[in-house]
């Protein structure tokens, strides 16, 4: 069967809330990535055990924050999708970047690190044309604004359409909460993961 990928029209003409979170997400993603968090974390001799600590605190903070929003049942609970992924998505770039600074590293954290760095490990076919091996090291490219724009709208539909297959289960408030609070977790360590293989990557000769 023909892979079609969604095109812009095809976000705005998928109706109710479900079509909405589609068409927002990409614009919360580039007002995300646009706008790099600085970081009070100063650069550590040794910072794999900072990370961990950091990491666990993101992954704890995005859990609750998810499982919070996803205790309203029925349709609240659908609708509180958007405002879940958009703090979550907020408290894992805080995190790439403390990540960063740990190393010594927040000046090279750019838009494109950010994209890698949040979304590696979800859509790995859709940032994979942002690295470049130099080595054993990943390098990442810079990318044209409007690039940015039409991959970030990809990646905000393709990551929030997982989480709109997942609504049956906000509509059961416990178990909703459970699941998201889990997931959110799981998917902030994840970034914490490869943040810090990259960065640690850039420390080495």
């Amino acid at each position: 069967m023909e892979n079609i990928e969604p095109t812009e029209e095809t976000y705005c003409n998928d109706p109710g809330v479900k079509g909405l979170i589609k068409e927002k997400s990409g614009e919360l993603l580039f007002d995300l990535v646009s706008n790099i968090p600085n970081s009070a974390v100063i650069r550590c001799s040794n910072p794999e055990e900072k990370i961990k600590l950091l990491t666990r605190k993101a992954a704890l903070q995005a859990g609750a924050i998810s499982a919070t929003l996803s205790c309203p049942g029925g349709f609240l609970g659908v609708a509180t999708i958007l405002p879940d992924i958009a703090s979550i998505w907020r408290i894992q770039a805080q995190l790439v970047a403390d990540i960063a600074a740990s190393y010594g590293k927040i000046a090279l954290l750019s838009r494109e690190t950010m994209i890698w760095c949040l979304f590696r490990h979800t859509v790995s076919q859709l940032v994979r044309d942002l690295v470049v091996r130099a080595g054993t090291r990943v390098v990442v490219q810079t990318t044209t604004l409007a690039a940015m724009r039409t991959l970030l709208r990809k990646i905000g539909v393709e990551t929030s359409s997982r989480l709109v297959k997942r609504s049956f289960f906000r509509v059961i408030p416990l178990i909703g909460a459970i699941g998201s609070g889990a997931y959110a977790a799981y998917d902030t360590y994840e970034v914490g993961k490869t943040a810090e293989a990259y960065f640690r990557g850039l420390t080495q000769p």
